[in-house]
């Protein structure tokens, strides 16, 4: 049986985008987020070093994930200033410029993330958003330099003070910590001097976006079961039937972890008898179980007359899978 596919948290592509030369080893807290994970139907692969350079499409999430936990545990503050990143080990400073005005800031990349690809590097806070005058445009292109030396100090810092997995006993946030013991105080530069990175995504161009912030990535099913009216199985045309059963070897996932076990189980039952919906469980790495829909086994045909009625039924994120 196919693995159910997580798409709550934890980095773009497989692979970083860091420059060539010498690289700066990772400090103690980011050893652990440079394991590789599966999630929406393909391994990703956190890069063991900071150097990083590349251009390519900043999206931003928020109310989906607001006060859900990050990797290390700290609850996501969406009017926070922090990004999440596919590949990125965690914690690691970047500057993030957006080169359709020019403005500027350093964060902190702590949490995984955007798993909506189509050219996205980047996914930002609202704070963060707000800051670069990107969020009312929803994707705009930005350039993402790291800052190896001030990243490998803050590393350090937090495993110093800080948990095992980086959480400041003080409460104070990554981005508190880099602000207050970090910032200024290091020789550190952004990755300049190298050129952007000719990867996928290097040569991305911006897109004519919505002037008013949308946030269909980032929906996660809790906002989907309040805000759209369950699925009625009767307005659902049912997938035709097909002879060979060794065909039967392609799935529809929804797409989006769920938190309550309990409300996967009532969307799957909400769905035609016939998609045999199941709920699926992974591991987040927090600790956190996650629960999603996994409708299937259903031939290639099928499959995709299902993804296309579920995409219009407000499952935005919802994917296609093989065994």
């Amino acid at each position: 049986m196919h693995f159910a596919i997580i798409v709550f948290l934890l980095l773009v592509g497989c692979g970083g985008g860091g420059p060539s030369g010498p690289r700066t080893a990772i400090g103690a807290v980011g050893k652990g987020s440079t394991n590789s994970y599966y999630c929406r139907g393909e391994w990703h692969y956190p890069q063991k070093f900071y150097e990083y350079d590349q251009t390519g499409l900043a999206s931003w999430y928020g109310p989906g994930f607001h006060g859900k936990p990050k990797p290390y545990g700290e609850a996501f503050n969406m009017n926070g200033i922090s990004a999440a990143h596919r590949t990125l080990p965690l914690p690691t400073v970047v500057k993030v410029t957006n080169l359709q005005n020019g403005k500027s800031i350093k964060l902190v990349v702590d949490d995984r993330g955007p798993f909506v690809y189509q050219g996205r590097i980047i996914d930002l806070s609202i704070g963060a958003a707000k800051a670069l005058d990107t969020y009312s445009k929803g994707l705009v292109t930005v350039r993402v330099q790291s800052v190896p030396d001030e990243s490998r100090a803050l590393s350090d810092y937090l495993a110093r003070h800080g948990n095992k997995s980086g959480k400041m006993k003080d409460g104070r946030t990554w981005q508190q910590v880099y602000a207050d013991e970090i910032a200024g105080q290091h020789h550190g530069s952004e990755t300049v001097g190298h050129p952007p990175s000719t990867g996928q995504h290097a040569s991305v161009k911006p897109l004519n976006t919505p002037q008013k912030p949308t946030v269909p990535e980032t929906k996660t099913l809790d906002d989907i079961l309040n805000s759209v009216a369950p699925v009625n199985p009767s307005a659902i045309k049912q997938p035709a039937a097909v002879k060979s059963v060794a065909n039967f070897n392609s799935y529809v996932n929804l797409g989006e972890a769920y938190v309550q076990k309990a409300n996967a189980q009532k969307i799957a039952a909400s769905l035609p008898k016939t998609w045999n919906a199941s709920v699926q469980q992974t591991l987040h790495p927090s600790g956190q179980m996650l629960y999603n829909i996994q409708i299937g086994p259903l031939n290639q045909g099928a499959a995709q007359q299902v993804l296309k009625q579920v995409q219009e039924k407000g499952y935005a994120q919802s994917i296609m899978i093989k065994d």
